[in-house]
């Protein structure tokens, strides 16, 4: 009786064991993500085979483990992502911080042509170029200070303060001026303006598409360099330049990079001269064996640089 006894007892015990072998299991390597580059990758482990999730209340989505692992990556966003994960009855919470707006798509595109085709100019032009933009920023500051000055003239008058009639002569005199200068500048524009027209032949095929997809795509791929961003609601919300890393040893293929990398720095506002020399130093004293260097800051943007055995990759955010 005493033997069955324990026969019974040790069947229920290894039942017990067996079950809790076969339970679900599902977890998280970190509960609070911050984006690395354009995304975020949740990564945990499960026993079943596949782990269920939603993004702010969204459709569900499933990811197949690999070995009792998983890992899901996506986009960075402009707002807080709440991610939550379900299997076989176990749950877990992931919350992704969000990423600030780099520029809208809209105007990183259209300075990036413009900036394309500029490379395209002789140094005389380029120089012009430049020159006429300086100009008609000053012009354009220039106007709107004698149309200020020409309003308070003319309320003082009204007001019976006579000495404001001087002011009214001057300004006069300026406006005339800065007309003639503004014609000058046209004339100028006009002559540069087939030079840039042809430059933009030159770039076309390598220039930005009017619009981008919404979420991770690639923009460009020219010369081995690839132009990957992830735009949200018509808002860059980060940007990726990928170069094989054979181009750096290759004295055309490193000037194509300089030229690349500084056409993204200038697009989303960077100071493009601080950029390069920032990353000439660090890849200087870059260990062969680190995959990461330290972040590159300039007017509030973030250049972070990481290598793989092939490629370097340069993630733009803010």
């Amino acid at each position: 009786m005493k033997k069955s006894m324990k026969l019974v007892l040790s069947a229920a015990l290894l039942g017990l064991a067996l079950a809790g072998c076969g339970k679900a299991s599902l977890t998280v390597d970190d509960h609070h993500l911050t984006p690395n580059g354009m995304a975020a990758t949740i990564k945990g482990r499960s026993n079943q085979k596949q782990v269920h999730y939603t993004i702010n209340g969204g459709a569900q989505q499933s990811k197949t483990t690999n070995n009792g692992g998983y890992s899901i990556t996506l986009p960075a966003k402009s707002y807080q992502q709440t991610v939550k994960l379900t299997t076989a009855g176990q749950h877990q919470t992931v919350t992704i911080a969000k990423t600030g707006k780099l520029i809208s798509y809209q105007k990183f595109q259209t300075a990036y042509n413009q900036a394309l085709a500029f490379t395209k100019l002789s140094a005389a032009d380029q120089k012009t170029a430049t020159q006429l933009s300086s100009q008609a920023a000053a012009l354009k500051k220039e106007q709107a200070s004698i149309t200020a000055k020409v309003a308070a003239a003319k309320a003082k008058l009204k007001a019976g303060d006579t000495s404001a009639s001087a002011t009214l002569q001057t300004e006069a005199a300026k406006a005339t001026q800065l007309k003639a200068n503004a014609a000058k500048l046209q004339q100028t524009q006009a002559a540069l303006a087939p030079k840039m027209k042809q430059a933009q032949q030159q770039v076309k095929s390598q220039t930005l598409p009017t619009t981008a997809k919404s979420g991770i795509s690639n923009l460009s791929t020219t010369s081995g360099n690839t132009l990957r961003a992830n735009v949200q609601n018509g808002q860059v919300i980060g940007l990726t330049l990928m170069v094989p890393t054979s181009a750096l040893k290759n004295k055309d293929d490193a000037k194509t990079f300089i030229t690349s990398f500084s056409l993204l720095a200038t697009s989303v506002g960077a100071n493009a001269k601080h950029v390069l020399k920032a990353f000439s130093d660090k890849a200087n004293k870059k260990n062969t064996s680190q995959t990461t260097t330290s972040t590159i800051h300039s007017n509030g943007l973030s250049f972070d640089l990481g290598y793989s055995t092939s490629t370097l990759y340069i993630y733009v955010t803010k």
